[in-house]
């Protein structure tokens, strides 16, 4: 875990510290729980297949959509923990000044991925919408529908650069 976003919790204001945090664990804590939705899924597909030889034709299209979930929902839940990949050979050498100056820009680097992915994802939704477009496969759904977590996800990475942003600001200050 990063130091800056470990010390003081117990007295972090209530906004944005504990509201934008506990958004991101709530969502984490359903990301982790949908891997078991995954689980049990494939478990009775498997089932259904081989023991059975009856097969459910909308598993793999399923999964696929679950997946982005999960991945979406838990991304900004490993950022708030510090458990992304990271490059340390730099930052664990330079003074304090210069760490919190690394910390804003790399906070300032997530935020400026989320709004670039957030808006095209957006803009992609909008046009599925106003074209009408179905999925191919078993599932018939519209095609913005998968898409929404994927914006869902941004949002969150970004409520959370901000955070982290705030909290290494708030830290310089003090």
């Amino acid at each position: 875990m990063q130091p800056d976003q470990t010390e003081g919790a117990a007295t972090a204001p209530f906004f944005p510290d504990r509201i934008v945090s506990g958004l991101i664990r709530l969502c984490g804590a359903l990301s982790t729980a949908l891997i078991l939705v995954i689980f049990v899924q494939i478990v009775v597909a498997v089932t259904r297949r081989y023991l059975l030889d009856r097969p459910l034709q909308w598993n793999d299209e399923m999964l696929g959509y679950l997946l982005v979930l999960i991945v979406m929902l838990g991304a900004a839940e490993a950022l708030r923990r510090g458990d992304h990949i990271a490059i340390d050979l730099v930052s664990a050498r330079v003074g304090p000044r210069l760490g919190r100056a690394q910390r804003a820009l790399a906070h300032l680097s997530v935020l400026a991925f989320a709004a670039i992915v957030g808006l095209s994802m957006w803009d992609s939704i909008a046009f599925a919408r106003s074209f009408g477009s179905y999925s191919i496969g078993y599932i018939e759904i519209q095609t913005w529908i998968p898409q929404v977590p994927i914006v869902l996800g941004m949002v969150l990475m970004a409520l959370c650069a901000l955070l982290g942003l705030y909290r290494t600001l708030r830290k310089a200050t003090q």
